[in-house]
C-alpha cells in the first residue's frame, strides 16, 4: 500500500506534490517524504508515520 493510500485511510489529505528528503532519513530503513505544506510522510517497513506542519503525528 502506498503513501496517498495509507494517508488516505487515516484520514490525513497530502498537499500538492511529495518529495523525497533522504537528508532526514536516519538509516536505509527509512524513507522520508515531504509535502508542500511541510508535512512529513515517514515510511518505515511499509508502515507509514504522519508528522504534520503543527506537530500533530498520524
Amino acid at each position: 500500500m502506498g503513501i496517498q493510500a495509507q494517508a488516505a485511510r487515516l484520514g490525513f489529505q497530502i498537499v500538492g506534490a511529495l518529495v523525497r528528503r533522504s537528508d532526514f532519513e536516519p538509516s536505509h530503513l527509512y524513507r522520508c517524504f515531504f509535502d508542500e505544506a511541510q508535512n512529513r510522510y515517514i515510511l518505515h517497513r511499509g508502515i507509514l508515520t504522519i508528522i504534520a506542519a503543527d506537530g500533530t503525528v498520524y
